[in-house]
């Protein structure tokens, strides 16, 4: 049996309130009366974007000014393969309504995990859901030091924060935790905790981040939906296996040498691309990434750049903290 392919482009349009546009989709088609973010099947003459401009004006009247990739998406239901090649609508003009008919709104982020969506969606709204910046913590020497410079971190904008502290001990690093918390919450950030599930629920953090050792001995996603569960991945079959459990998102490295692992084997842009056509989830690049690396990322469908020492040092330059040397003491 052939299984038909259709490759699809859809727009993700965000509104003035921290809001989404959504469409129904109707009941007589493939997967009819599930939400879906607006789109079409791409012709065969057509280049990506001249689809996306094409079939948003043709179903909700919106014209496109400027957009950038988000993430694409390779799924196959049981009687078709899809490629969804999902964009983010950055600029565009028009009063979005539904011109075919369709039942259409604009839905807030933080409800999307209440909506049906298509299977090939749920990674849309994981992108949606997530910053493009991924702070991990070096390791904290000294906590009054390390304190100060996070929540610098996180006053300016970060949102996404791993606490990876390899040297504390487990009732320090919940310590610790438990503190990077409180600061999160206090300014809307989530927080990861670089170590076990039971720890991250222990002390009530968002989410756990899986070592690639973690991952590959997981059977199981190891936490509820709910909560987000991510992983360090550097091959294709730690992204399976990252897929198997249905990871939140992943971090895939390295994608430059760095200093910090001069010997370890870069992969490049090109394999980062395909890394995130293998993955079900949005991909972080981390090694050697700098914020002006962003529209790198994008192009190659990722959704964001992960890393320690520019997103926490950049920082402290801005600000003149010295960063604690890495031979002090705790």
């Amino acid at each position: 049996m052939i299984i038909p392919f259709r490759h699809v482009v859809a727009g993700v349009i965000p509104g003035k309130n921290n809001d989404i546009f959504l469409a129904k989709r109707p009941a007589h088609v493939h997967q009819g009366g599930l939400w879906e973010f607006p789109g079409g099947k791409k012709e065969a003459n057509e280049t990506v974007e001249e689809a996306l401009a094409r079939e948003l004006a043709e179903e909700i009247d919106l014209q496109v000014k400027q957009a950038r990739p988000l993430i694409n998406i390779d799924y196959h239901y049981p009687d078709k393969h899809i490629l969804l090649d999902v964009w983010l609508i950055e600029k565009w003009t028009g009063h979005p309504w539904g011109k075919e008919g369709q039942v259409v709104e604009w839905c807030a982020i933080k409800d999307l995990n209440q909506k049906q969506f298509p299977l090939a969606n749920y990674p849309i709204t994981q992108a949606v859901q997530l910053p493009d910046t991924y702070l991990i913590t070096p390791e904290p020497y000294q906590a009054k030091t390390f304190f100060y410079q996070f929540e610098i971190c996180l006053d300016h904008g970060i949102q996404l924060v791993q606490l990876r502290a390899k040297q504390l001990d487990e009732k320090a690093y919940c310590l610790y935790a438990e503190k990077a918390l409180r600061l999160c919450q206090r300014y809307h950030a989530r927080l990861l905790v670089n170590a076990t599930p039971k720890i991250a629920l222990t002390v009530g953090a968002d989410g756990v981040h899986l070592t690639s050792q973690q991952l590959k001995l997981c059977t199981e996603r190891p936490l509820s939906s709910g909560l987000l569960v991510a992983a360090s991945c550097h091959h294709q079959t730690e992204i399976q296996q990252a897929n198997t459990i249905q990871t939140n998102f992943i971090v895939l490295s390295p994608v430059r040498t760095t200093n910090s692992h001069p010997n370890t084997q870069s992969m490049g842009w090109q394999q980062f691309f395909t890394g995130t056509q293998q993955a079900h989830c949005p991909v972080f690049a981390l090694g050697g990434m700098q914020r002006n690396d962003l529209p790198q990322v994008w192009a190659h469908c990722g959704q964001g750049i992960a890393g320690i020492s520019h997103l926490w040092e950049r920082v402290s330059l801005e600000n003149k903290v010295i960063p604690v040397a890495k031979s002090a003491k705790k």
